[in-house]
């Protein structure tokens, strides 16, 4: 069952999906302005709940401060509002992308705000893209990894314009949780720092 709105066709479990993911992102406060980084990421810091060895063997003790990065989904929907192409879309996307990274290595340079998180993570199905940016996959990885992915993929429905997503080869698979360093970040993305040239899988 869908439901139509002009030539909008939404599945009939758009609306509950998208109250879930406004009540997630509520409880958790990542629409608040201070936890917004640049145009297109948020953060949620949190204590982590047990020692952890990071992909690139960094070791982190129960108690450490870590950030979670989620897109600003509301943000990123309205570039599919403003006439763009989907190529166009798509170097608006990185650039923003690249742009919020530069923030959040600026307010983990010392005496900024996140300068005590150790590291950050992202769960997502663009996990090949990620890794171009410099975020190494966790060796472990979820626990529900299937799930979590179709859950993302329903979501990326939910935000396009169109009710669905790009045609071509799905860039799906299971989802992964990847890491950056705070190190790691200043390196890549801090003051000085060049900029990569790598490109998004999309």
């Amino acid at each position: 069952m869908t439901v139509g709105f002009g030539r909008r066709v939404r599945p009939a479990w758009h609306w509950a999906l998208v109250a879930y993911d406004r009540a997630y992102r509520l409880v958790h406060g990542l629409d608040r302005s201070r936890a917004q980084v640049g145009p297109a990421l948020c953060v949620a810091v949190r204590q982590g709940r047990r020692a952890r060895t990071l992909p690139d063997g960094t070791r982190l003790a129960p108690g450490i401060r870590v950030g979670e990065l989620h897109l600003a989904n509301a943000r990123l929907a309205a570039l599919h509002g403003d006439g763009l192409s989907p190529l166009a879309v798509g170097l608006e996307f990185r650039r923003r992308l690249l742009a919020s990274l530069a923030e959040l290595a600026r307010l983990c340079a010392p005496a900024g705000p996140l300068a005590d998180v150790r590291a950050f993570c992202a769960v997502t199905v663009f996990h090949r893209g990620l890794a171009r940016l410099g975020f190494a996959p966790e060796r472990d990885g979820l626990v529900w990894p299937g799930l979590v992915a179709a859950y993302q993929r329903a979501l990326l429905a939910t935000l396009h314009p169109g009710g669905g997503v790009r045609r071509g080869r799905p860039p799906w698979g299971r989802a992964r949780r990847l890491w950056i360093t705070r190190e790691a970040l200043l390196a890549r993305y801090g003051y000085g720092a060049a900029r990569p040239p790598e490109a998004l899988d999309r």
